[in-house]
């Protein structure tokens, strides 16, 4: 315990002390507030577009990862904006926000629904935080001493369990799943030098550009699906909008269901692929079911605005433990994440607590941190969302495009990764369109190699025998479980067609 409480000191003493590193919170977090804010944007398409561009202005590490943190955070309580006054969710999370809170926004009580979100956000994201203070130092201990054959197995079970709670079924999260396991072939074996389906393409030799691949599925991608929001500007419920923050004692007295919602939203966090959507109807349902009188949900009711919202902030701890402990990433942005450690030459795997623990501790303090700036942001800069949400966003993306295309070339300051960007911004908007997420996709793309390499050692470290997959009560347990997932949801899948 004292072991750990030095490291989390640490940890805040390497994210404070850098000025620069205190920007870059500042500055991730208000554009996470605004991405946030617009709708249809997102937080992978936010840190995708400055991963590239950090990493050109050879950015350290800390300080990037630092600011895609705090967009992280960020973007989270800004989806209450467009929820509350326009009934249309910034984020997929605050879907369920816009069902009290916009009809809140009706009654003249804009600004104390606002207010709501945010110290729901806040209290969240703290919540979220001391969870994965508790529990990256114990799953990191017990990560540590796994084998190869161990985190061959992890890592399939991660990708089983993303395509089973991804959006839509899991036979689509698998048809991602092994697309992305295909894309991760390519290149050079690592461990004999065999070429593998590079198709006579010299620059295929090297792999696929991580960072340009991320480019054109969380940028690009993104762009194609929205043009047809183009010349579409939004009402808002409530001209005149009261930024009156609700009182201390008025946001104490909904402490029950401010605490339902983060657990649920840490716990629901850890469990790879699910995100802050799924948990955040879960938690909103349970406070509902268990209301003295469940008939004032959906009417304004404050419950209804502060479940959801600690619940969606609360999600970011969640998500750290699988991602700091396992190199297993629980969303989209954890798995940028994961390939930003990979381009700043960090193994993000299980070794990462062991190797770079002061890195793992300036993250969970930066986590904290961009919660308590996402606080005082989102209040002061509250007109200025509200005016964004009033233009016509689709100004935006030429911006956007062109970020994307300078990100890409940025990766080797040359054309093939920016060609390879497009390529799969076309392949992500015709994913998208046919229902396959792109997740499980970019999932696959990370993970495929660790299983791989985890599983060649494995065997030759055994003399080519597969029983060591299963010679332990442990392995055996997650491999039934393996099966069991995929048994189950193809039965499912077979009963409704």
């Amino acid at each position: 315990m004292l072991e750990t409480l030095t490291h989390v000191l640490s940890g805040f003493q390497i994210a404070c002390m850098d000025p620069m590193n205190l920007l870059m919170m500042v500055l991730g977090t208000f554009l996470g507030l605004i991405v946030g804010a617009l709708p249809g944007f997102s937080s992978p398409m936010a840190i995708v577009i400055l991963l590239p561009i950090t990493y050109h202005l050879k950015l350290p590490a800390i300080a990037a990862l630092l600011l895609m943190m705090g967009v992280y955070c960020g973007t989270k309580c800004g989806g209450s904006y467009p929820a509350v006054l326009l009934r249309t969710p910034g984020t997929p999370a605050g879907a369920c926000t816009a069902l009290d809170g916009y009809p809140m926004a009706q009654r003249g009580e804009a600004g104390k629904a606002i207010g709501y979100a945010i110290m729901g956000s806040t209290w969240g994201g703290v919540f979220g935080w001391g969870i994965a203070v508790i529990f990256v130092p114990l799953l990191g201990q017990v990560a540590v001493k796994s084998k190869p054959e161990d985190l061959a197995i992890i890592g399939m079970l991660g990708l089983v369990m993303v395509s089973a709670f991804v959006r839509g079924n899991m036979i689509r999260g698998l048809i991602g799943v092994f697309v992305g396991l295909l894309i991760g072939t390519i290149g050079q074996d690592a461990n004999d030098g065999a070429a593998r389906f590079v198709f006579g393409f010299q620059e295929f030799s090297n792999g696929i550009p991580f960072a340009a691949a991320l480019v054109g599925f969380f940028g690009i991608a993104v762009v194609l699906s929205d043009i047809r929001e183009i010349g579409s500007v939004s009402e808002i419920a409530s001209r005149k909008v009261s930024l009156s923050m609700p009182k201390l004692r008025e946001v104490v007295k909904y402490w029950k269901c401010m605490t339902t919602g983060a657990v649920f939203g840490t716990l629901i966090g850890a469990i790879p692929g699910v995100g802050a959507e799924g948990s955040t109807w879960v938690a909103y349902a349970t406070v509902k079911n268990r209301d003295s009188d469940p008939d004032r949900f959906g009417r304004g009711a404050p419950e209804g605005i502060l479940t959801p919202e600690s619940c969606n902030n609360a999600n970011n701890g969640g998500t750290m433990v699988p991602m700091l402990t396992l190199g297993i990433p629980g969303d989209g942005s954890t798995a940028i994440m994961l390939g930003a450690l990979i381009l700043y030459g960090v193994d993000p795997g299980v070794t990462l607590m062991r190797d770079q623990p002061a890195l793992v501790y300036a993250l969970l303090a930066g986590l904290l941190i961009s919660t308590i700036f996402m606080f005082f942001i989102a209040w002061v800069s509250c007109p200025l969302f509200i005016h964004v949400l009033k233009q016509d966003r689709a100004w935006l993306f030429p911006f956007i495009l062109v970020l994307a295309i300078l990100g890409a070339f940025s990766c080797s300051n040359s054309m093939y990764p920016v060609y390879v960007a497009l390529a799969f911004g076309v392949i992500g908007y015709v994913f998208e369109y046919c229902g396959i997420s792109v997740v499980p996709i970019v999932l696959g793309i990370i993970l495929g190699p660790v299983i791989e390499n985890n599983a060649r050692m494995a065997l030759v470290t055994n003399s080519g025998d597969w029983m060591v997959f299963v010679n332990s009560w442990w392995r055996a347990g997650m491999l039934a479980i393996i099966v069991f997932m995929l048994v189950s949801n193809f039965i499912k899948a077979f009963t409704k067609a």
